[in-house]
């Protein structure tokens, strides 16, 4: 496999990333973000070294969401950021310095095309693929600031309905740090449907740090929620379409809300980067025995 090539997007590959709706009509009190929705790798990196029918799994994309991002913008009239590449290559929601941000493993499987890397070839995927993104996305909100808008930052994922050997009861989640003006609404819009709400699952927010709605959102205290959708019930455009209805029922009552559209008056929830690590080894040790 060839290294550090020029460049690692080539003329024949999508660009890092689409913005879908630009210009729609809640363009400034809504941004769509979709970190993990694209499972595409460049041809200068060779699928990393393994086979393409990986990339059909979790560990490369987050299943479903394109889709309900796609079908949400559409929805709702309002602009989404979607990235264009595998997570494998970079994620896109961790820090560039985090642990898992270039994975050499996904679910135990080795990641050849990781191994290894250069202090050089990993600048180079923060610069291709994290920073267009990102700087996207900066500027949608710079832009809506500027006007004298406050946009809800929302962030569409999906999880897996088992972790180790433990299983993962809940159907919709959101995550969230200290702001409740969209997440507590919106849980409760759910609840009400008849779906199994996870207040901070299947991760904790407030000890998990490094997401993108921390960096754009929780930052700049900005409205925004992250959401999570287990994923046997995206697999199918058919079910990723139900959920994309259904958030467009749930949000634009809080996003006509005027008090959703002002900054976040509250305390800072404290960071602790310490404890951060020791939730993440229990929460892996707690799962691999299969408690809940």
């Amino acid at each position: 496999m060839t290294k550090s090539p020029r460049t690692l997007i080539g003329p024949n590959d999508p660009a890092p990333y689409i913005i879908r709706n630009p210009e729609g009509r809640r363009r400034k009190d809504c941004i769509l973000i979709c970190e993990h929705g694209g499972r595409d790798v460049p041809e200068s990196m060779d699928l990393l070294g393994l086979s393409p029918d990986l990339f059909e799994k979790h560990y490369a994309y987050d299943i479903g969401v394109r889709r309900i991002t796609e079908t949400l913008s559409d929805l709702l009239d309002a602009p989404a950021v979607i990235a264009n590449y595998s997570r494998m290559i970079i994620d896109l929601n961790r820090r560039p310095d985090h642990p898992t941000s270039i994975p050499s493993q996904g679910e135990g499987m080795i990641i050849p095309g990781n191994r290894d890397l250069t202090t050089e070839e990993r600048e180079q995927r923060i610069a291709e693929f994290f920073i267009p993104f990102h700087t996207a996305l900066e500027t949608m909100i710079d832009e809506n600031l500027e006007e004298g808008h406050i946009p809800a930052i929302i962030s569409i994922h999906s999880f897996t309905p088992t972790f180790f050997k433990q299983k993962r009861p809940w159907e919709f989640c959101i995550l969230w740090v200290q702001d409740p003006r969209i997440p507590e609404p919106l849980m409760e819009w759910f609840a009400r449907d008849g779906h199994t709400i996870g207040n901070n699952q299947p991760y904790d927010a407030r000890i998990l740090r490094g997401t993108t709605v921390n960096a754009h959102a929780d930052a700049r205290r900005l409205p925004s929620a992250l959401i999570e959708i287990r994923n046997d019930l995206t697999d199918t455009d058919a079910k990723s379409d139900i959920w994309a209805e259904k958030l467009a029922q749930a949000l634009p009552p809080v996003l006509d809300d005027p008090e959703t559209h002002t900054l976040f008056d509250g305390e800072d929830l404290p960071f602790d980067p310490a404890y951060e690590k020791i939730y993440m080894d229990e929460l892996i040790e707690k799962a691999k025995r299969g408690e809940i």
